[in-house]
């Protein structure tokens, strides 16, 4: 079984869907330290007006990086209103606005204070409607004893992250470990290798599209790679990616 393992990102780009089409099974992975500065509370769509990319935020109550993002709750309901009204202006004469738009209003209307819940709801819906059979998995009690042993023993801090994955791989009955190209710099293949198990990197292939005859603006989230290419279109556009 090829597996791969990322924390729930807010609307992703296409390259994490990538991953996910490339893996039989994907696990959103919550009980790691929470980050500020990553992509799990924000993402970049385009905004038309001024032809440049620009954030969306979730907003989150008591941002601190002891917390593990399992422990994470958004700041209320009353971004999402906001939030809708820029995709809608932005994006109603995308070319596939109209198909689009009622399924990113539904994932942003999901209902539930934690951040990891609230993503993994996103990915999973962005996944059946565009027909990936990956099994998502965002529901990880069974790995909290292992945390607990990575705290505890003795281990390199720089060792930890391949550990984990390796101990995930195992309890999974995983043979290959997938990860995204920017892993490279973090995973080595001997070290897997080592432990019994294969390791492959995303290689995702160039693509551009039109995005309303402007210069093209490469890995926005997936809201803006929908509107422009709609269901057949984003689905042939992340198959567009080899492993290495």
């Amino acid at each position: 079984m090829k597996i791969g393992i990322m924390q729930a990102y807010f609307f992703p780009y296409i390259g994490y869907f990538q991953l996910i089409d490339a893996s039989d099974e994907f696990i959103l992975y919550e009980h790691v330290a929470f980050r500020k500065k990553s992509w799990i509370t924000k993402n970049r769509i385009l905004d038309k007006g001024r032809k440049l990319a620009v954030e969306i935020k979730i907003p989150v109550i008591k941002k601190c990086s002891y917390k593990t993002i399992s422990e994470i709750e958004i700041n209320g309901t009353n971004w999402k209103r906001p939030l809708l009204k820029s995709i809608y202006f932005n994006y109603k004469k995308a070319a596939y606005f109209k198909e689009v738009y009622p399924l990113i209003e539904k994932c942003i209307q999901t209902n539930t204070s934690s951040l990891h819940d609230y993503n993994s709801a996103i990915i999973k819906e962005i996944c059946s409607y565009l027909d990936l059979k990956t099994n998502i998995k965002s529901k990880n009690e069974a790995f909290l004893k292992l945390e607990a042993r990575l705290l505890n023993d003795e281990i390199i801090k720089e060792e930890v992250k391949s550990l984990r994955i390796v101990e995930i791989c195992k309890q999974q009955k995983a043979h290959t470990y997938i990860n995204a190209a920017g892993g490279i710099e973090l995973y080595d293949k001997a070290y897997f290798t080592k432990h019994n198990l294969s390791l492959f990197f995303i290689n995702p292939k160039e693509y551009s599209y039109n995005q309303f005859n402007m210069e093209f603006v490469p890995h926005l989230s997936i809201i803006d790679v929908l509107m422009h290419n709609g269901k057949d279109g984003t689905k042939k556009l992340i198959k567009n990616y080899s492993l290495i």
